[in-house]
Protein backbone atom coordinates (compact mmCIF):
# COMPACT_ATOMS: atom_id res chain seq x y z
CA UNK A 1 0.00 0.00 0.00
CA UNK A 2 3.13 2.37 0.18
CA UNK A 3 2.12 3.55 -3.16
CA UNK A 4 -1.36 4.32 -2.89
CA UNK A 5 -2.20 8.13 -2.42
CA UNK A 6 -1.92 8.97 1.40
CA UNK A 7 -6.15 9.93 1.59
CA UNK A 8 -6.76 6.85 0.00
CA UNK A 9 -4.74 4.91 2.44
CA UNK A 10 -6.27 6.76 5.52
CA UNK A 11 -9.35 5.64 4.08
CA UNK A 12 -8.77 1.62 4.19
CA UNK A 13 -6.95 2.13 7.75
CA UNK A 14 -10.61 3.93 9.35
CA UNK A 15 -12.80 0.79 8.16
CA UNK A 16 -11.02 -1.44 10.11
CA UNK A 17 -11.52 -2.30 13.80
CA UNK A 18 -9.86 -1.14 16.50
CA UNK A 19 -7.79 -3.88 17.46
CA UNK A 20 -6.06 -3.90 13.52
CA UNK A 21 -5.71 -0.27 13.47
CA UNK A 22 -3.09 -0.83 16.69
CA UNK A 23 -1.32 -3.71 15.10
CA UNK A 24 -1.37 -1.11 12.28
CA UNK A 25 0.56 1.39 13.49
CA UNK A 26 3.81 -0.98 13.61
CA UNK A 27 4.01 -1.79 9.90
CA UNK A 28 6.00 1.64 9.02
CA UNK A 29 6.30 5.47 9.69
CA UNK A 30 3.79 5.88 7.69
CA UNK A 31 0.99 4.31 8.44
CA UNK A 32 1.74 5.31 12.12
CA UNK A 33 1.57 9.21 11.51
CA UNK A 34 -2.06 8.50 9.79
CA UNK A 35 -2.97 6.33 12.66
CA UNK A 36 -2.08 9.19 15.81
CA UNK A 37 -3.81 12.26 13.80
CA UNK A 38 -6.42 12.73 15.83
CA UNK A 39 -7.31 15.93 14.33
CA UNK A 40 -8.10 13.68 11.07
CA UNK A 41 -8.33 10.03 11.67
CA UNK A 42 -9.70 10.15 15.08
CA UNK A 43 -13.25 11.36 14.22
CA UNK A 44 -13.02 9.68 10.55
CA UNK A 45 -12.16 6.69 12.17
CA UNK A 46 -15.28 7.30 14.95
CA UNK A 47 -17.66 8.25 11.94
CA UNK A 48 -16.83 4.59 10.56
CA UNK A 49 -17.56 2.57 14.12
CA UNK A 50 -20.96 4.47 14.14
CA UNK A 51 -21.67 3.47 10.25
CA UNK A 52 -20.57 -0.05 12.16
CA UNK A 53 -22.45 -0.04 15.37
CA UNK A 54 -25.66 0.81 13.11
CA UNK A 55 -25.92 -3.00 11.67
CA UNK A 56 -25.52 -5.14 14.73
CA UNK A 57 -25.30 -8.16 11.37
CA UNK A 58 -22.18 -10.51 11.26
CA UNK A 59 -20.81 -8.73 14.79
CA UNK A 60 -17.96 -10.52 15.76
CA UNK A 61 -16.81 -8.71 18.80
CA UNK A 62 -18.78 -8.15 22.34
CA UNK A 63 -18.98 -6.85 25.71
CA UNK A 64 -19.87 -9.59 28.47
CA UNK A 65 -20.77 -7.30 31.48
CA UNK A 66 -21.14 -9.34 34.51
CA UNK A 67 -24.59 -8.77 36.35
CA UNK A 68 -23.48 -10.44 39.86
CA UNK A 69 -20.41 -7.49 39.77
CA UNK A 70 -17.19 -9.66 40.02
CA UNK A 71 -15.11 -9.62 36.74
CA UNK A 72 -17.27 -7.26 35.31
CA UNK A 73 -16.55 -6.46 31.99
CA UNK A 74 -14.44 -8.66 28.91
CA UNK A 75 -14.48 -7.83 25.29
CA UNK A 76 -15.25 -10.84 23.60
CA UNK A 77 -14.49 -11.69 19.82
CA UNK A 78 -13.60 -13.88 17.18
CA UNK A 79 -11.04 -13.89 13.95
CA UNK A 80 -12.74 -15.29 10.84
CA UNK A 81 -10.26 -18.07 10.75
CA UNK A 82 -10.98 -19.06 14.04
CA UNK A 83 -14.06 -21.44 15.37
CA UNK A 84 -13.86 -20.33 18.87
CA UNK A 85 -14.23 -16.57 20.73
CA UNK A 86 -11.46 -15.42 23.09
CA UNK A 87 -12.12 -13.18 25.88
CA UNK A 88 -10.01 -9.67 27.14
CA UNK A 89 -10.50 -8.86 30.87
CA UNK A 90 -11.53 -4.90 30.76
CA UNK A 91 -10.61 -3.65 33.80
CA UNK A 92 -12.30 -0.80 35.76
CA UNK A 93 -11.62 2.10 37.92
CA UNK A 94 -12.23 1.11 41.81
CA UNK A 95 -14.17 -1.98 43.36
CA UNK A 96 -14.84 -4.97 41.28
CA UNK A 97 -17.95 -5.92 43.64
CA UNK A 98 -21.27 -4.06 43.12
CA UNK A 99 -20.91 -2.46 40.14
CA UNK A 100 -24.30 -1.21 38.66
CA UNK A 101 -23.86 -1.61 34.50
CA UNK A 102 -25.40 0.87 32.40
CA UNK A 103 -24.62 -0.16 28.86
CA UNK A 104 -21.66 0.47 25.61
CA UNK A 105 -22.77 3.18 23.51
CA UNK A 106 -20.27 4.39 20.84
CA UNK A 107 -17.07 2.08 21.80
CA UNK A 108 -17.58 3.74 25.48
CA UNK A 109 -19.00 1.78 29.12
CA UNK A 110 -20.70 3.74 31.76
CA UNK A 111 -20.97 1.57 35.15
CA UNK A 112 -21.20 3.15 38.84
CA UNK A 113 -20.28 2.03 42.27
CA UNK A 114 -21.08 2.58 45.81
CA UNK A 115 -18.03 5.11 47.29
CA UNK A 116 -16.33 4.48 50.69
CA UNK A 117 -17.75 7.74 52.03
CA UNK A 118 -21.23 9.30 52.54
CA UNK A 119 -24.08 7.79 50.23
CA UNK A 120 -22.91 8.50 46.94
CA UNK A 121 -22.07 6.59 43.56
CA UNK A 122 -19.00 7.19 41.66
CA UNK A 123 -19.79 6.91 37.66
CA UNK A 124 -17.48 6.50 35.50
CA UNK A 125 -16.85 6.16 31.56
CA UNK A 126 -14.00 4.19 29.87
CA UNK A 127 -13.17 3.76 26.31
CA UNK A 128 -11.78 -0.12 26.60
CA UNK A 129 -9.69 1.07 23.40
CA UNK A 130 -7.60 3.82 24.76
CA UNK A 131 -8.14 2.85 28.75
CA UNK A 132 -9.25 6.29 29.30
CA UNK A 133 -11.45 6.83 32.34
CA UNK A 134 -13.40 9.71 33.35
CA UNK A 135 -15.10 10.20 36.90
CA UNK A 136 -18.28 11.26 36.73
CA UNK A 137 -19.39 13.99 40.01
CA UNK A 138 -20.39 12.01 42.74
CA UNK A 139 -24.01 11.39 42.50
CA UNK A 140 -24.99 12.73 45.45
CA UNK A 141 -22.51 15.97 45.81
CA UNK A 142 -25.55 18.41 45.74
CA UNK A 143 -27.21 19.87 48.72
CA UNK A 144 -30.64 18.91 47.07
CA UNK A 145 -29.30 15.11 47.72
CA UNK A 146 -27.98 15.79 50.86
CA UNK A 147 -31.48 16.75 52.10
CA UNK A 148 -33.11 13.65 50.46
CA UNK A 149 -31.59 10.63 52.04
CA UNK A 150 -30.89 12.59 56.09
CA UNK A 151 -31.80 9.61 58.54
CA UNK A 152 -34.28 7.14 57.88
CA UNK A 153 -33.04 5.36 54.42
CA UNK A 154 -30.24 5.45 52.13
CA UNK A 155 -30.34 6.12 48.66
CA UNK A 156 -28.98 3.61 45.73
CA UNK A 157 -28.48 3.86 42.26
CA UNK A 158 -31.31 1.51 40.74
CA UNK A 159 -30.83 2.46 37.21
CA UNK A 160 -27.98 3.67 35.24
CA UNK A 161 -28.09 4.58 31.87
CA UNK A 162 -26.02 6.19 29.02
CA UNK A 163 -26.15 7.19 25.55
CA UNK A 164 -25.49 9.57 23.03
CA UNK A 165 -28.09 12.19 21.48
CA UNK A 166 -27.05 13.11 17.89
CA UNK A 167 -28.86 16.16 17.70
CA UNK A 168 -26.92 18.18 19.76
CA UNK A 169 -23.81 15.49 19.33
CA UNK A 170 -23.60 15.04 23.31
CA UNK A 171 -22.93 11.77 25.34
CA UNK A 172 -25.30 11.84 28.38
CA UNK A 173 -25.73 9.74 32.03
CA UNK A 174 -29.04 8.97 33.22
CA UNK A 175 -29.51 7.62 37.13
CA UNK A 176 -33.04 6.61 38.60
CA UNK A 177 -32.13 6.53 42.85
CA UNK A 178 -34.37 4.54 45.09
CA UNK A 179 -34.70 4.84 48.38
CA UNK A 180 -34.22 2.09 50.97
CA UNK A 181 -35.00 1.63 54.68
CA UNK A 182 -34.04 -2.04 55.01
CA UNK A 183 -36.90 -3.66 53.60
CA UNK A 184 -37.30 -5.89 51.27
CA UNK A 185 -38.66 -3.25 48.31
CA UNK A 186 -37.62 0.20 47.56
CA UNK A 187 -39.42 2.92 45.78
CA UNK A 188 -38.05 5.82 43.31
CA UNK A 189 -36.96 8.77 44.55
CA UNK A 190 -35.61 11.00 41.67
CA UNK A 191 -34.08 10.83 38.42
CA UNK A 192 -31.37 12.95 37.58
CA UNK A 193 -29.17 13.67 34.15
CA UNK A 194 -25.32 14.14 33.73
CA UNK A 195 -23.74 15.53 30.37
CA UNK A 196 -20.22 14.42 29.68
CA UNK A 197 -18.06 17.61 29.91
CA UNK A 198 -20.16 18.64 32.88
CA UNK A 199 -19.78 18.71 36.48
CA UNK A 200 -23.39 18.62 37.37
CA UNK A 201 -26.12 16.02 37.30
CA UNK A 202 -29.35 17.90 37.05
CA UNK A 203 -32.95 16.58 39.03
CA UNK A 204 -35.29 15.64 35.94
CA UNK A 205 -38.88 17.21 37.55
CA UNK A 206 -40.89 15.08 35.07
CA UNK A 207 -39.46 11.72 36.29
CA UNK A 208 -42.51 9.56 36.76
CA UNK A 209 -41.84 7.65 39.72
CA UNK A 210 -42.13 4.06 38.69
CA UNK A 211 -40.07 1.03 39.12
CA UNK A 212 -38.11 -0.51 36.30
CA UNK A 213 -36.37 -3.82 36.43
CA UNK A 214 -33.05 -3.26 37.65
CA UNK A 215 -31.11 -4.38 34.16
CA UNK A 216 -28.92 -2.82 31.96
CA UNK A 217 -31.33 -0.20 29.21
CA UNK A 218 -32.00 -0.85 26.10
CA UNK A 219 -30.82 2.32 23.42
CA UNK A 220 -32.78 2.71 20.48
CA UNK A 221 -34.32 5.48 18.71
CA UNK A 222 -32.74 7.99 20.83
CA UNK A 223 -33.69 6.77 23.95
CA UNK A 224 -32.87 4.60 26.97
CA UNK A 225 -35.56 1.81 27.53
CA UNK A 226 -36.36 0.26 30.51
CA UNK A 227 -39.07 -2.20 31.84
CA UNK A 228 -41.34 -1.92 34.07
CA UNK A 229 -43.93 -4.16 35.59
CA UNK A 230 -46.77 -2.49 33.65
CA UNK A 231 -44.97 -0.60 30.56
CA UNK A 232 -41.92 0.14 29.14
CA UNK A 233 -40.43 3.04 29.80
CA UNK A 234 -38.01 5.53 27.56
CA UNK A 235 -36.27 8.23 28.38
CA UNK A 236 -35.61 10.26 25.13
CA UNK A 237 -31.94 11.56 25.41
CA UNK A 238 -32.50 14.93 23.28
CA UNK A 239 -35.63 16.18 24.93
CA UNK A 240 -35.07 14.73 28.08
CA UNK A 241 -38.33 13.67 28.30
CA UNK A 242 -40.64 10.37 29.57
CA UNK A 243 -43.30 8.11 28.12
CA UNK A 244 -44.70 4.95 28.55
CA UNK A 245 -44.59 2.34 25.26
CA UNK A 246 -47.35 -0.31 25.87
CA UNK A 247 -45.81 -3.93 26.06
CA UNK A 248 -46.88 -6.78 23.90
CA UNK A 249 -49.23 -10.03 24.89
CA UNK A 250 -47.21 -11.06 27.89
CA UNK A 251 -48.62 -11.45 31.15
CA UNK A 252 -46.10 -10.52 34.08
CA UNK A 253 -48.71 -11.58 36.92
CA UNK A 254 -49.64 -15.28 37.81
CA UNK A 255 -48.68 -18.04 40.10
CA UNK A 256 -45.33 -18.32 37.46
CA UNK A 257 -44.98 -14.47 37.55
CA UNK A 258 -43.42 -13.98 41.41
CA UNK A 259 -40.46 -12.36 40.33
CA UNK A 260 -40.74 -11.43 36.37
CA UNK A 261 -37.84 -9.07 36.08
CA UNK A 262 -36.38 -12.62 36.07
CA UNK A 263 -38.26 -13.89 33.11
CA UNK A 264 -38.81 -11.25 30.63
CA UNK A 265 -35.79 -9.29 29.07
CA UNK A 266 -35.76 -6.22 27.19
CA UNK A 267 -33.28 -6.23 23.93
CA UNK A 268 -32.57 -4.46 20.86
CA UNK A 269 -32.86 -6.84 17.74
CA UNK A 270 -31.83 -5.70 14.53
CA UNK A 271 -32.49 -2.08 16.02
CA UNK A 272 -35.99 -2.91 17.48
CA UNK A 273 -37.24 -2.99 20.79
CA UNK A 274 -37.93 -6.59 21.34
CA UNK A 275 -39.08 -8.30 24.83
CA UNK A 276 -37.37 -12.16 25.66
CA UNK A 277 -40.11 -13.92 27.93
CA UNK A 278 -38.16 -17.24 29.05
CA UNK A 279 -40.80 -18.02 31.57
CA UNK A 280 -41.75 -21.38 29.52
CA UNK A 281 -39.60 -24.04 29.91
CA UNK A 282 -40.57 -25.06 26.85
CA UNK A 283 -39.49 -22.75 24.52
CA UNK A 284 -38.55 -18.32 24.56
CA UNK A 285 -40.59 -16.51 23.42
CA UNK A 286 -39.20 -13.42 21.34
CA UNK A 287 -41.52 -10.33 20.76
CA UNK A 288 -40.28 -7.42 18.41
CA UNK A 289 -41.52 -4.49 17.65
CA UNK A 290 -40.93 -3.73 14.41
CA UNK A 291 -42.30 -0.22 14.01
CA UNK A 292 -40.78 2.11 17.08
CA UNK A 293 -43.68 3.08 20.09
CA UNK A 294 -46.38 1.39 17.37
CA UNK A 295 -48.22 -1.46 19.56
CA UNK A 296 -49.80 -3.47 16.75
CA UNK A 297 -45.90 -3.98 14.97
CA UNK A 298 -45.18 -6.34 17.89
CA UNK A 299 -44.69 -9.93 16.21
CA UNK A 300 -43.55 -12.99 17.95
CA UNK A 301 -40.69 -15.85 17.27
CA UNK A 302 -40.04 -18.92 19.08
CA UNK A 303 -37.08 -19.83 20.11
CA UNK A 304 -37.26 -23.61 21.05
CA UNK A 305 -35.53 -25.69 23.54
CA UNK A 306 -35.38 -29.25 20.99
CA UNK A 307 -31.50 -30.02 20.93
CA UNK A 308 -31.07 -28.65 24.18
CA UNK A 309 -30.09 -31.09 27.23
CA UNK A 310 -30.47 -29.42 30.48
CA UNK A 311 -33.95 -27.56 30.59
CA UNK A 312 -33.06 -26.02 33.88
CA UNK A 313 -30.01 -24.15 32.02
CA UNK A 314 -32.35 -23.48 28.67
CA UNK A 315 -34.13 -20.89 30.85
CA UNK A 316 -31.13 -19.00 30.80
CA UNK A 317 -31.05 -18.08 27.10
CA UNK A 318 -29.95 -14.36 26.29
CA UNK A 319 -31.30 -13.00 22.73
CA UNK A 320 -28.23 -10.76 21.22
CA UNK A 321 -28.73 -10.16 18.03
CA UNK A 322 -29.65 -11.04 14.40
CA UNK A 323 -26.66 -12.88 13.21
CA UNK A 324 -25.05 -14.28 9.72
CA UNK A 325 -27.89 -16.00 7.62
CA UNK A 326 -31.07 -14.33 9.05
CA UNK A 327 -29.88 -16.61 12.37
CA UNK A 328 -30.21 -15.26 15.80
CA UNK A 329 -27.17 -15.19 17.61
CA UNK A 330 -28.22 -16.44 21.94
CA UNK A 331 -26.16 -17.05 25.33
CA UNK A 332 -27.01 -19.77 26.63
CA UNK A 333 -26.18 -21.10 30.17
CA UNK A 334 -24.23 -17.76 30.91
CA UNK A 335 -21.30 -18.69 28.98
CA UNK A 336 -21.86 -20.40 25.68
CA UNK A 337 -22.64 -18.48 22.60
CA UNK A 338 -24.77 -20.23 19.57
CA UNK A 339 -26.24 -19.22 16.61
CA UNK A 340 -29.48 -20.57 16.37
CA UNK A 341 -31.73 -21.49 12.93
CA UNK A 342 -35.01 -20.11 13.19
CA UNK A 343 -36.50 -22.54 10.72
CA UNK A 344 -35.35 -26.03 11.97
CA UNK A 345 -34.68 -25.21 15.38
CA UNK A 346 -30.96 -25.98 15.81
CA UNK A 347 -28.03 -24.92 17.97
CA UNK A 348 -24.06 -24.55 16.70
CA UNK A 349 -22.40 -23.59 19.73
CA UNK A 350 -19.20 -21.92 20.27
CA UNK A 351 -16.79 -22.18 23.12
CA UNK A 352 -15.49 -18.64 24.94
CA UNK A 353 -11.70 -19.40 25.61
CA UNK A 354 -10.83 -17.12 29.05
CA UNK A 355 -14.57 -16.05 30.44
CA UNK A 356 -15.07 -16.78 33.99
CA UNK A 357 -18.01 -19.46 34.41
CA UNK A 358 -21.09 -18.83 36.08
CA UNK A 359 -23.16 -21.71 37.63
CA UNK A 360 -26.92 -20.73 37.21
CA UNK A 361 -29.02 -19.55 40.25
CA UNK A 362 -32.72 -21.11 40.18
CA UNK A 363 -33.37 -19.16 43.47
CA UNK A 364 -31.88 -15.77 42.21
CA UNK A 365 -32.55 -15.92 38.76
CA UNK A 366 -29.06 -14.67 37.92
CA UNK A 367 -28.30 -15.07 34.36
CA UNK A 368 -24.44 -14.21 34.97
CA UNK A 369 -24.01 -12.04 31.94
CA UNK A 370 -25.11 -9.00 29.87
CA UNK A 371 -24.02 -9.03 26.55
CA UNK A 372 -24.09 -6.40 23.69
CA UNK A 373 -22.55 -5.97 20.11
CA UNK A 374 -19.54 -3.62 20.23
CA UNK A 375 -17.82 -1.76 18.16
CA UNK A 376 -14.67 0.28 19.51
CA UNK A 377 -13.48 3.94 19.02
CA UNK A 378 -10.08 5.87 18.81
CA UNK A 379 -11.82 8.75 20.26
CA UNK A 380 -10.18 10.34 23.24
CA UNK A 381 -12.95 10.96 26.35
CA UNK A 382 -10.84 13.87 27.50
CA UNK A 383 -11.45 15.17 23.87
CA UNK A 384 -14.95 14.63 23.87
CA UNK A 385 -15.16 16.39 27.26
CA UNK A 386 -13.28 19.51 26.38
CA UNK A 387 -15.64 19.77 23.06
CA UNK A 388 -19.21 18.84 24.42
CA UNK A 389 -18.34 21.82 27.89
CA UNK A 390 -18.11 24.34 25.12
CA UNK A 391 -21.03 26.47 24.37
Amino acid sequence: MDHLPSEITTQILSRLPVKYVFRCRSVCKTWLNIIDDRRLFTPLHFTRSLEEEATPHNKSTFIFASSTGRYPFYIVDKEQSQSAFKSTRIYVSGSDYNIIYANSCNGLLCYSFPTNQGNGYSTFIQNPATQEVVNLPDSNSTQESTNIHFRHFMLYVHNLGFGFDSSSSLFKVLQVLHKSNGLPHSAPVKAQVCTLGSNTWRRLRNFPRVSCYRSAPVLINGSLHWMTYEHILSFDLASENFEFLQLPEIYLSGPRRFRPEKNFRLVALDGCLSVADSSSDEDVQLWIMKEYNVKESWIKLIVKSRYVEDSVLFKNVIPICFWKNGELLLLYGSQILVTYEIESGRYTPFDIEGLPAYRFDCLKGSYGYEVYPYVGNLMSINTICRMEAQP
